[in-house]
Formats: structure tokens, C-alpha cells, sequence
């Protein structure tokens, strides 16, 4: 029984914690950095995260009181979702950048109307 009195609440503990310490990004986050990966895309540059790394930051003003910050999970998890894409859809990203956006935000903004 004490070994219940003790486990109960480490793993409530531990549970909180990992929750705490998940990456969490707000529809926002995730738009910006769709609509930037599908540009890129699209025009047929890089879609690394070292690429949009570049863009994000390089496209802070000096004098600008908030900065953007570039989230390097974010952007690698969108790599990822593109790899888990078909060759054909893939190809079809690649052509529309409509049909782009479309196809990360079905994986990454589920039941969110796309524009």
C-alpha cells in the first residue's frame, strides 16, 4: 500500500513534466511556417529548415522590439510530414502552392479551412 501511496504521485509528477516539456505550437506558428515551407516549394528553392531558418530570421528588422524566433522542431517536423507525403502528391505540392498548403495543414491544422 505505501508503495501505491508513493507511486501514484511520482507518476502524476513525472506526467506533468513531460507534458510541460513538450513542444507546443499555436495555429499561428504552424500557418506561418506552412505558407513558408509551400513558397518555398514551390519556387523551387530549398525546403530545409536551414533555409527557412534563414528566411525567418533574416527577416527580423534591427529595430524591431519582438523578434521572431525560428522554431528548428517545427520546421523539422513539416520535413517530415513532407516526406510522409507521396511521390505524387509531392508533385502535385510542388506545382499549386494552394494544393501545398492543403496538403500540410490536413496533417498538421485538422478541420481548419485553408485560404
Amino acid at each position: 500500500m505505501l508503495k501505491l501511496k508513493f507511486i501514484v504521485p511520482l507518476l502524476i509528477v513525472i506526467s506533468a513534466a513531460v507534458w510541460w516539456l513538450m513542444p507546443h505550437y499555436s495555429d499561428e506558428d504552424k500557418g506561418y511556417y506552412i505558407a513558408m515551407f509551400c513558397t518555398l516549394t514551390h519556387d523551387g528553392r530549398g525546403n530545409a529548415p536551414q533555409d527557412m531558418q534563414q528566411i525567418i530570421e533574416g527577416s527580423n528588422s534591427d529595430y524591431a522590439l519582438q523578434k521572431v524566433h525560428f522554431q528548428q522542431a517545427l520546421a523539422e517536423h513539416l520535413q517530415t510530414v513532407w516526406q510522409d507525403l507521396s511521390p505524387q502528391q509531392q508533385q502535385q505540392a510542388r506545382q499549386e502552392r494552394l494544393s501545398c498548403r492543403r496538403l500540410m495543414s490536413e496533417k498538421l491544422l485538422p478541420g481548419q479551412p485553408v485560404q
